[in-house]
């Protein structure tokens, strides 16, 4: 079988963790031949990784750089390659690669929704979804309200965000490591946050309540993992926000890591105020290391699979955050996890391949 995925970038966001986490154990475990289309410049280490599960890495022309570059390209890929199914990971935007499937006959065309926003629909994101419904055979999304969100009423399946769970499971020694590293006391109450630095991810609110809360609680820290992206300031004006508060000392921001499951251990609280989501990864990587996470409330629900989650509003201010942060840093909590299915790899990507096998069967026919 042959799986060919497309998706706008491929750098350290959620989308391409999913794509790694899938594509490992389908090649590994399954056989699967497998190959990802990205459209802008790529991490160098994600690339690496992703050619060492086994995929096959392509980079086209970006649509708003060459549209008919993008078209040429797309077309050439698929007629050369000729998949069995390919797989679109580009929410509004998944019509390209799926029209181009559909005209080329490929049995299976996969539409994934990644992402839910909420608000009023302009006219062309209805047509861009009337496109997508088009030209898939098959849709998918990460959650309830991703899938609501790019089909409407339509029939979808749901794929979860699945993580190799022991791989996040809370480790002392990871704790002390990561706490040394970077000179944060043993007893210090540390607040973790992981994530690309753009507008979405809203770490600005972020860092405004952890400077309320420090003034009441010197001895905590704020942690904010991710890199911004080409061409954007967003990354500039945070840094230079966090110089203005008086916590500036205790906000510890790292651009990159290779990999993050030590640094949950290291949290006390896992904090992702977003001002929209599909279902985001870290979210999921968070609960497995049994740390409270505390989500806005615009991220979907099918995100929570254990009992230490909090979902806080972000149009409000920040003081419930504070309250939060507060009444999280006064208990004393287990931090074993028992695992769950939804967001059990193995179990995700069994499911994930009995899909494949049936779609291409059925639309073989």
């Amino acid at each position: 079988m042959k799986v060919m995925h497309f998706t706008a970038g491929f750098v350290n966001g959620g989308v391409e963790q999913v794509l790694l986490n899938y594509t490992g154990k389908l090649n590994k475990e399954y056989g699967v031949d497998e190959s990802i289309v990205y459209l802008h410049k790529a991490d160098v280490e994600k690339k690496k990784l992703s050619e060492q599960l086994g995929n096959k890495m392509y980079q086209i022309p970006a649509r708003r750089e060459s549209l008919l570059g993008n078209i040429k390209a797309t077309y050439k890929l698929i007629k050369e390659e000729q998949p069995d199914v390919v797989h679109s990971h580009m929410s509004l935007m998944n019509f390209f690669p799926l029209t181009i499937a559909k005209i080329l006959g490929v049995p299976v065309r996969v539409s994934h929704s990644h992402l839910a926003l909420s608000g009023r629909t302009s006219i062309k994101d209805k047509i861009y979804k009337g496109l997508t419904n088009w030209s898939a055979n098959e849709l998918v999304a990460c959650g309830e309200e991703a899938g609501k969100y790019l089909y409407g009423s339509k029939d979808f399946h749901i794929l979860f965000n699945a993580i190799d769970q022991k791989k996040y499971r809370f480790n002392q020694n990871s704790r002390y490591e990561i706490r040394r590293q970077y000179n944060i006391p043993e007893e210090a109450f540390l607040i973790g946050n992981i994530g690309r630095i753009v507008e979405q991810k809203n770490q600005k609110f972020l860092v405004a309540a952890f400077d309320k809360f420090y003034e009441n609680n010197p001895n905590s820290y704020l942690m904010i993992i991710g890199k911004g992206e080409k061409n954007q300031d967003i990354e500039q004006n945070l840094e230079d926000y966090i110089k203005t508060k008086k916590s500036a000392t205790n906000i510890i921001r790292i651009k990159g890591v290779k990999s993050t499951e030590k640094f949950y251990s290291a949290f006390d609280v896992f904090a992702m105020p977003s001002l929209y989501e599909g279902l985001p990864v870290v979210a999921i990587e968070a609960q497995a290391s049994g740390i409270p996470t505390i989500l806005s409330k615009n991220i979907d629900k099918s995100a929570i699979y254990t009992d230490k989650v909090d979902l806080l509003p972000i149009n409000q201010g920040i003081n419930s955050w504070i309250q939060k942060f507060q009444f999280w840093k006064n208990q004393t909590f287990d931090r074993s996890f028992k695992g769950n299915d939804n967001y059990n790899i193995r179990v995700q990507n069994k499911k994930l391949f009995e899909w494949y096998s049936l779609w291409l069967k059925k639309n073989s026919k």
